[in-house]
């Protein structure tokens, strides 16, 4: 599936398809037409009770040897138990903070494994968390700047639910293909993915890109067609397209072009 060199074009043709499609037809797919290729330094936050024997102003009298009287003013006390919770509470180490998800790849050869790994063992969170957000955030200023949603707003039009759904959606077809070729389950099918299948996009093609989108993408690859296999030749079958951009550094899977590539037709945009 190639890189989309012309978004505007491409966006506009699958937005007025999606328009024309029919539930039925989302819902269908044919394995001879697979689209191709902590609370942080807080740390615990409970108050630190203090246990206090009541402040009286009350004074004590008492004789001395010699006949004398001794007053005695009672003082507020401090237990030695709260001095210890205080000191407990005060010195005890904060929590971990949740790991954050890995965002990006060393190279687009890693970035398509995770995705096909993905779609085989079914994580449709782990497909969206590879996606770029500036790409993200590019694809729905141009959304914004054309008529395209009819006025709707791209960012709820694709918030992260939706896109998920798709994701599944897409994922169920592909299983759906699995299951009916053969016994195997998908996590145990493979793919035909290798580094050769990763082509690096043109200079002229990666401007457009970028123009299209006002992004600054300093490389793109597409991915050849990739199969998905049981073992058994007979059931293999073209799979799921998918391309990807690099940005400081690292390779996200592209989001225009997964979503013109695959998601599109399982998006409500009408």
């Amino acid at each position: 599936m190639k890189l989309t060199k012309n978004a505007g074009a491409v966006l506009l043709a699958a937005l007025l398809a999606a328009a024309s499609w029919s539930c039925g037809n989302k819902n269908k797919t044919d394995s001879s037409n697979v689209t191709a290729d902590t609370t942080a330094a807080s740390g615990v936050t409970t108050e630190a009770q203090t246990t206090s024997a009541e402040d009286t102003s009350a004074a004590e009298t008492t004789s001395a040897p010699d006949g004398s009287t001794v007053t005695t003013s009672a003082e507020t006390v401090t237990s030695d138990t709260a001095a210890a919770t205080t000191t407990a509470a005060a010195t005890e180490a904060p929590q971990t903070p949740t790991k954050a998800v890995k965002k990006g790849f060393d190279s687009s050869y890693e970035a398509a494994k995770a995705y096909y790994n993905a779609y085989l063992t079914n994580n449709a969170d782990a497909v969206y968390d590879m996606l770029c957000d500036e790409e993200i955030e590019a694809y729905h200023a141009y959304l914004r700047s054309t008529d395209l949603l009819e006025g709707k707003n791209p960012q709820v039009v694709f918030k992260r639910s939706n896109v998920i759904n798709a994701i599944k959606q897409s994922i169920q077809a592909i299983h759906d293909i699995m299951k009916e070729k053969s016994d195997v389950p998908p996590e145990k099918w493979t793919v035909s993915l290798t580094e050769e299948l990763l082509r690096e996009t043109g200079e002229n093609e990666l401007k457009d890109f970028n123009k299209t989108l006002n992004t600054e993408f300093s490389a793109a690859a597409d991915c050849g067609y990739v199969y998905y296999k049981d073992g058994n030749d007979d059931h293999s079958f073209i799979g799921n397209g998918c391309a990807f951009v690099e940005h400081d550094g690292k390779w996200y899977l592209s989001y225009t072009t997964i979503m013109n590539a695959e998601l599109i037709t399982y998006l409500d945009i009408y």
